[in-house]
Formats: C-alpha cells, sequence, structure tokens
C-alpha cells in the first residue's frame, strides 16, 4: 500500500480521566487556583472523587468541569468532606449533570479567610440538651454526652468577630426541610447521608447574609447548587472553561415537534371544570399541576395529605397543594404511579 491509498486513523477521544490528567485542564485549573493550592494535588483529589462516585464520569462535560473549575476558583478541593460532587439526573434532557455542594465545613474554611472572623461553631440541637435562645443571642448550649442526645429539633450557626462581637441565627428543624424540599440535591447525597451536617450549613448560610465577608465567599453561599439549577462558576470563568472532549456519551435527542391539537385534551377539560386550569398565558407551577392530576383522579386534598405524611414524602402541617415545595411536587408528579397507589391506600380503595 502506498501512501497515496494509506487512510490516516482518526485520533481516539480522550476520556474524562485523560482530560483531567491532560496540560490543558490542569492550565485552567492553575489560572484559578490560589497560591497554596497545587493543580497536582487538585487533580489527584478530582480524580479521588470520580473513583469514589463512579456516576460521575456519566455527566455533561460542561456541568462536570464548571463544578471542577468553580471549586478551584474558591481554593476548595471535591475531597467529599469540604466539597461535594454529586450526580444529577436531568431527565428533561436525558443527561446527568454535576451538581457543586460546598459543605458547611468549606463555607467556613472561606469565612475564616476573610480577616475579620475570629472564631465559628455551628451545632444542631436534640431533645435532650440543654438550650436557651433569647433576643437574638444564644445563652447557653450544654450536650450530655453520657446519654442519648434524643431527636434533632434545631441548627444554629455563631460568629464570633476579631472585635469582640458575635451573630447568631437558628433554624427549627422544619425551616431545614423547608431548604432541603427546595434544593436540587435534596433527595441524594449529603442530604440523605449526612443530614445533620447539612443542617448545620444551612444554619451557616442563613447566618452568612448577614457577615461582611469576600467576595469568593459570596459566590460560594449564594450561588451553592442547594439552590435549584444556578449555575456556580464565578462570572470571572465563564470565558476561560476550555471546551474538552469526552467520548462515551450519546448524542442528545431532538427535541419532539408537538402534534397541533384539534380539541382540548379530557384532562384539560376536567381541569377547566374543577376550577384548576390557569388563567390564559399563565404558566402553571408545579403545585398546580400536583393538584390538578389529585383532583383528576377522584382524591382530594385531605386523601394526599394523609398519604403524604405517613409515607413521608410530604411534612405534616400543610394545608394546600400550594404549600408543598416545589421540588417534591416536580418529584411526585414524575412519580405518578406510586403517587396514585399511595392515594388509593389512604382513600381506602387498594
Amino acid at each position: 500500500m502506498n501512501d497515496t491509498q494509506a487512510v490516516a486513523k482518526p485520533s481516539p477521544k480522550k476520556t474524562i480521566q485523560g482530560i483531567l490528567e491532560g496540560q490543558a485542564f490542569k492550565e485552567a485549573v492553575a489560572r484559578a487556583l490560589p497560591k497554596h493550592l497545587k493543580p497536582e494535588r487538585f487533580i489527584r483529589v478530582a480524580l479521588t472523587a470520580m473513583t469514589r462516585t463512579p456516576k460521575l464520569m456519566q455527566c455533561t462535560q460542561e456541568s462536570l468541569f464548571n463544578c471542577l473549575l468553580s471549586l478551584s476558583a474558591f481554593g476548595l478541593e471535591p475531597d467529599g468532606r469540604r466539597a461535594h460532587l454529586i450526580p444529577f439526573e436531568n431527565r428533561k434532557q436525558n443527561t446527568v449533570e454535576c451538581t457543586l455542594i460546598v459543605d458547611y465545613k468549606g463555607l467556613a474554611e472561606l469565612a475564616m479567610r476573610s480577616g475579620v472572623v475570629s472564631n465559628l461553631h455551628a451545632d444542631v440541637v436534640c431533645e435532650n440538651d440543654v438550650f436557651e435562645y433569647d433576643l437574638g443571642q444564644i445563652k447557653k448550649h450544654v450536650v450530655d454526652f453520657r446519654k442519648d442526645r434524643g431527636e434533632m429539633y434545631a441548627a444554629y450557626a455563631i460568629c464570633r468577630f476579631k472585635d469582640g462581637t458575635e451573630k447568631c441565627e437558628v433554624l427549627s428543624v422544619n425551616e431545614v426541610e423547608s431548604v432541603r424540599g427546595r434544593s436540587r440535591a435534596g433527595q441524594s447525597g449529603p442530604w440523605v447521608s449526612d443530614f445533620r451536617e447539612m443542617a448545620k450549613k444551612t444554619a451557616f448560610r442563613r447566618l452568612s447574609k448577614w457577615l461582611p465577608l469576600s467576595a469568593e465567599f459570596r459566590d460560594a453561599t449564594e450561588a451553592d447548587d442547594d439552590a435549584p439549577a444556578i449555575d456556580i462558576t464565578p462570572r470571572s470563568l465563564v470565558a476561560t472553561v476550555p471546551q474538552f472532549e469526552i467520548s462515551g456519551g450519546e448524542p442528545e435527542p431532538a427535541p419532539e415537534t408537538p402534534t397541533p391539537r384539534t380539541s382540548p385534551p379530557e384532562d384539560a377539560k376536567a381541569e377547566a371544570a374543577a376550577g384548576l386550569a390557569p388563567e390564559p398565558g399563565v404558566a402553571k407551577s408545579p403545585q398546580d399541576e400536583l393538584a390538578a392530576l389529585v383532583i383528576i383522579k377522584g382524591f382530594t386534598f385531605d386523601h394526599f395529605n394523609k398519604w403524604g405524611v405517613e409515607s413521608g414524602n410530604i411534612q405534616d402541617g400543610l394545608t394546600c397543594f400550594d404549600d408543598v415545595p416545589k421540588a417534591v411536587a416536580v418529584r411526585l408528579l414524575k412519580a405518578q404511579t406510586g403517587l396514585l397507589n399511595g392515594l388509593k391506600m389512604a382513600k381506602g380503595e387498594a
């Protein structure tokens, strides 16, 4: 075979590990990292995170590397203690996306770097603790470690500044659960495995709104992925994120073209009859869709509330569908079979 007949083989696409170990990614990380962290160590910790959570290898290129570069800008490592990389299934796009959660300990580290904080402390309060909170101050918190502390009912964070002043924030467990219900990663990762640590972090994040801290700390707290669907990449990095090439991914499916309707569907007619159809031009919320589904199928809010509380899907004390956290409503709409079976049991049909 002569040179004109030879066919050059295309160069193989790099794997995620190959990209992480490549010079381009190393240079991108080095530009963002503070001086006290070396890119070699950061990349080694990132590879360890991939080994610990193999599903991260399925994440989209953009989400994975944005999370890693965000962490490098914050000067934190994805070590599973101060920061977590969580794979999140985006069923609408049929993709897996990487979600960044900066842990309470990571936020505390950033706060200490600000130079105005002398001490930070966060803890949970349990039934058998002695706890006194009055006029915005924590007067006392005594824990007897010789006996079981009981169920957690609150979490708090307290900051002491170098000038001797203090600021604290206390949240009930219901307030923490409300934050969890709005979190994109509320049903996985540290919210499931380390709830008390996440409760401390939630209290600390609430406290941080009162603290005069650095810009990098603001980026980490205000753009934490506990708030759903927020891009956590610092704006200074948006233009510098390299477009790495990853193999093994399936192309995203083309969007389906909706078939025009000549008449309203039966469910829409039923919604209109029940007074649940939205006004023209007004998007229906997940809570509205959930209410429509339950009522159209012949159930009431009382049936839903009974099943939800007994199964642990919702908190006790809700008075209407509007009180259901948006993330919970979305999750239940995706699991309609289980929801409807539970409603039948609550109504006594099964």
